[in-house]
């Protein structure tokens, strides 16, 4: 994370570089050099940038006032409660930024020895600093937090003048990429860097680092592939949680880093999340953080009266705990939305109300992990429109996940189609959560082979999944392969014997925002149904 990104207007460089000079003597890093990187929009760039940064410093002049671009990225700032503003020219500011004091530096040098007015500006930068270095301060290695991690460098092996730097962008990008997530805490670049070079012993780091988990690997040239080995590393035994080793051709290295990262990050994420959740599978739950009971109860069960009511208490029970973790209140909008949409909730009124007031309240203390399914609450276009807001502040792949489905709810099928097949094709080794929405989004789309094949293999790494099952039989009796059909829903009755198929078709249906969905994802379900009721 940058410690300050500095916004103003072009015209302004040569006016603000002694402020930038006089920050980063303070030992704090600056964002302000707008040289496009080739190969990045300019609007990426800018919107990564900001979205990293722990304070935002707006030079308030006669260019920068008119300035739309100084202007959002104020309101960036102001919206996040990161915003420090100062004066360099005598003029009146946009209305939306009166009440926030600024600091007056109207003709001020680097040459002065003194000046109070920059002093307030530089103790409103640390007191920014401060709060938000404490809401993010890593956790202590109890197993009621969120996994933590540390990224070191990885070693650059590849002895190839054109692959120079690939290692360390490689780290930078595999640290931002975890960051991203809320679920985590990962430190600062600069903070790993001071075990830059040389063998280091992982416990030292951790200790250091305050953190459970410490990445390392190299990256090497072979053949004309990039070959990197990853492996994470449990800090306080030292041992090895997961390791692997990853190849892409050279043939296009921005696409081979790109593709190398999200593999790496998602597996890295996916290791630490199951190895963290064992930990607070043994710990008692009178014992567990607001962290530990969220991770309950996501693995609550949901298809019986008992788990879906320990879900929801075990959420509220985060909320009462840390009534500021907006993660817990998108949780409860979730789960909410869900009963509702199944048709499980007593009231489904009171539930609707409550979701949208958690909606509210997670789209003000964690604008990123807001995109909740608010379908189920009557809002289908809001819905996607949150799904999008967070992708935007947060492009990792939950992100795309949860947008994917927002779509494929609201019966956007073709949208969210594209959107699973990108991510089966940058990470194919992590395809099994994407059959499930690849086999609901070619079912709706009418193309039931493929809707078969996804959720055969969706019922493969989930044996017995009712939802699976169903979409099994749905596609089965549509192909005409009665038979196969059946037994598909033999499968289903094994763990659920009271198991109809007036139940199923209501389940599936229940699951949809339009007619047609609803028509095409059940019209086999209602094939075997008449053929049941003829034969009865």
């Amino acid at each position: 994370m940058t410690d300050i990104f500095f916004s103003y207007a072009a015209g302004d460089r040569e006016r603000i570089a002694p402020l930038v000079e006089t920050f980063k003597a303070q030992g704090w890093s600056v964002w302000w050099d707008r040289h496009i990187v080739p190969g990045t929009s300019f609007d990426d760039m800018i919107e990564q940038a900001i979205s990293q940064a722990a304070c935002v410093v707006v030079a308030w002049t006669e260019a920068s006032v008119t300035s739309e671009w100084v202007r959002r990225e104020a309101l960036f700032g102001l919206d996040k409660d990161i915003l420090v503003p100062v004066l360099l020219d005598d003029i009146e500011l946009p209305f939306a930024f009166r009440r926030t004091q600024a600091a007056k530096l109207i003709g001020w040098t680097q040459k002065e020895q003194t000046n109070g007015d920059l002093d307030r500006l530089l103790e409103g930068i640390r007191q920014t600093l401060r709060s938000i270095r404490q809401a993010s301060e890593p956790p202590s290695p109890g197993v009621d937090e969120r996994p933590s991690f540390a990224v070191l460098l990885f070693d650059d092996l590849t002895n190839d003048p054109s692959l120079l730097g690939l290692a360390d962008g490689m780290t930078e990008d595999i640290i931002t990429h975890l960051a991203q997530n809320p679920t985590f805490f990962v430190t600062a670049r600069n903070s790993s860097n001071q075990f830059k070079g040389g063998a280091t012993d992982v416990r030292e780091v951790g200790r250091a680092l305050s953190v459970r988990y410490v990445l390392e690997g190299s990256v090497r040239k072979v053949g004309n592939n990039i070959r990197v080995v990853a492996q994470l590393i449990e800090a306080e035994t030292g041992g090895h949680i997961w390791t692997n080793i990853f190849n892409e051709p050279i043939e296009e290295i921005g696409t081979a880093q790109d593709s190398l990262t999200l593999r790496i990050s998602n597996a890295v994420a996916s290791a630490a999340g199951n190895d963290n959740f064992q930990r607070i599978l043994r710990t008692p739950q009178d014992e567990l953080g607001p962290w530990g009971l969220l991770a309950l109860a996501a693995a609550s069960p949901t298809n019986n009266r008992e788990g879906r009511e320990r879900r929801q208490y075990l959420i509220q029970s985060a909320i009462a705990l840390d009534p500021s973790s907006g993660v817990a209140h998108v949780r409860l909008a979730d789960v909410l939305a869900q009963d509702i949409m199944a048709e499980f909730s007593e009231d489904p009124d009171a539930d609707r109300k409550q979701a949208l007031l958690e909606i509210e309240t997670a789209l003000r203390l964690a604008p990123r992990n807001a995109a909740v399914v608010a379908i189920a609450v009557g809002e289908m276009r809001r819905s996607i429109s949150l799904a999008r807001r967070a992708l935007a502040l947060a492009p990792i792949t939950p992100s795309y996940v949860t947008l994917a489905n927002v779509l494929l709810r609201a019966g956007e099928a073709e949208e969210a189609k594209s959107i699973y097949e990108e991510l089966a094709e940058k990470a194919p080794k992590d395809l099994g959560p994407n059959h499930t929405g690849l086999a609901i989004a070619y079912c709706i789309l009418g193309d039931y082979e493929k809707a078969l094949s996804h959720a055969e293999e969706w019922e493969l790494g989930s044996p017995g999944s009712y939802a699976a099952c169903l979409l099994q039989a749905n596609a089965l009796a549509l192909l005409g392969e009665n038979d196969a059909a059946q037994a598909a829903i033999q499968k289903l009755q094994l763990t659920v014997p009271s198991f109809r198929l007036e139940q199923g078709i209501a389940s599936l249906a229940r699951g949809q925002g339009t007619d047609t969905a609803r028509d095409r994802i059940t019209a086999g379900l209602k094939l075997m149904l008449e053929r049941e009721r003829a034969a009865d």
